[in-house]
């Protein structure tokens, strides 16, 4: 979370940057560094800058390669497919199967704010899973609290391939891969174990460079 770095800590972490030379915490031997840098902040940096809190400099220097990550609250039916990929993940760690979302929990899943974004979602299906019966997962066993206000801000982050995998999409793009496995094609039958209408399945295949044929 760079967006919490003490201007100090920022001053330093710019000298790397530029100059790729660290000294070790009591060290006196000058080291130098060749990495690539990944940072993500829920942070608005503008108004953090005109504030004083965040270094211009800095952020010209980190803002290379930016990716805007919409906030859940943004994505509306996609979070379903987020959430029955978490019930995938997790419920195979936890033996509990990969049971299905009522029609109540898809519905709060859409509308809830999701004011701690992606890491609350996951802990929500974590919760559902530890309640659950065995049956469609409720509303009620998600545990969540409304109404909430939508807060927090776009994520920044400077990132190159190898954090793909972290992100939403790649998440989406797991959910339909194994939904299409398990319908063995049938582009009907997975939209609708995803909660999607077909017509929608083939837009988000476009969007992922998936196959559609």
């Amino acid at each position: 979370e760079v967006g919490e770095l003490a201007v100090s800590v920022q001053a330093k972490l710019l000298r790397v940057l530029q100059e790729h030379e660290f000294v070790r915490v009591g060290g006196t031997v000058t080291l130098k560094a060749d990495f690539r840098l990944i940072v993500a902040t829920n942070r608005n940096l503008t108004d953090a800058m005109a504030r004083g809190q965040f270094r211009e400099d800095l952020y010209y220097r980190l803002s290379v390669f930016p990716i805007h990550l919409p906030p859940l609250r943004e994505r509306g039916e996609d979070v379903v497919l987020l959430a029955q990929e978490f019930v995938r993940r997790l419920g195979e760690r936890m033996g509990k199967g990969q049971p299905g979302l009522s029609r109540d929990a898809r519905e709060l899943l859409v509308t809830y704010a999701w004011p701690g974004n992606i890491r609350e979602l996951q802990n929500a299906i974590e919760r559902a899973l530890i309640v659950s019966d065995g049956g469609l997962i409720t509303a009620a066993q998600l545990g969540l609290i409304r109404p909430q206000l939508p807060s927090g801000e776009a994520s920044l982050a400077v990132a190159n391939h190898d954090a793909a995998a972290a992100t939403l999409q790649e998440l989406e793009r797991h959910a339909i891969a194994d939904a299409l496995a398990k319908a063995k094609g049938n582009k009907t039958a997975a939209a609708g174990a995803l909660g999607i209408t077909r017509m929608r399945l083939y837009t988000k295949l476009k969007r992922l460079g998936l196959p559609s044929q």
